[in-house]
């Protein structure tokens, strides 16, 4: 440990997902990690960009530790819900489902974190598409990628961010 923290004077944790930055893990060509954060990042081919309504999306990398084994490691998931249904989505999210990917994540307050950096994320079993049986209930997608990493989250510089935004395919 080299210092503690206090959370008594922070005042701009904002939560919630503005989007996510996806691309095929094996698509990853080069990188460096300064002091936990992604400052080079190289991707062969398009990312794709999953832009999300506020308040509905959001991931978790909660550390776990096995004392019995004497292991540990990061448990990510992360959950998009799209409050939308067409044929050529669906198309998308079955070829999501048959890769392992990583996921840049735009947090609502503008700072990007990287899942699946190590060793990928996948489509879980978790996921879900539903037509909703009221008028108001949602009509559209819920979709889960899970993860187990041996390092925490990094941060991704916002150069990077901007490089790999510029390799975004068309959305659908």
């Amino acid at each position: 440990m080299t210092a503690g923290y206090n959370d008594r004077t922070c005042t701009n944790g904002k939560g919630g997902i503005k989007s996510v930055l996806l691309f095929p893990l094996d698509n990853l060509a080069n990188s460096a990690i300064t002091a936990n954060e992604i400052t080079t990042l190289t991707v062969t081919g398009e990312t794709f960009r999953y832009k999300l309504k506020s308040n509905l999306s959001s991931f978790t990398a909660p550390i776990k530790v096995n004392k019995d084994n004497g292991t540990l490691f990061y448990e990510q998931s992360l959950s998009m819900i799209i409050a939308s249904d067409s044929k050529e989505l669906r198309s998308e999210i079955h070829l999501l489902a048959q890769n392992l990917v990583v996921a840049l994540v735009e947090n609502a307050d503008g700072t990007i974190v990287a899942l699946g950096f190590g060793e990928g994320l996948q489509v879980a079993d978790a996921n879900e598409y539903t037509s909703g049986v009221l008028k108001g209930d949602r009509k559209g997608h819920v979709i889960v990628l899970n993860g187990m990493e041996n390092d925490e989250v990094p941060d991704v510089s916002p150069a990077v961010y901007a490089a790999l935004l510029a390799q975004q395919s068309p959305s659908v």
